[in-house]
């Protein structure tokens, strides 16, 4: 059995720290789940993740 530690899709190259009470991970997490489905916030984050793969 392997162990994965769950990245936070919204801090690129951090760990999920379960910052959201309730929450087990990205896949449940209400703030994830608030940027991906709001056009603006997606684009922004895909910049950010531009960024952080080229810096």
């Amino acid at each position: 059995m392997t162990y994965v530690d769950a990245r936070c899709p919204l801090r690129p190259g951090d760990m999920c720290t379960l910052c959201v009470p309730g929450a087990t991970g990205p896949q449940d997490c209400p703030t994830v789940a608030e940027v991906m489905r709001d056009p603006a916030l997606r684009e922004r984050l895909a910049e950010l993740r531009r960024e952080a793969a080229a810096g």
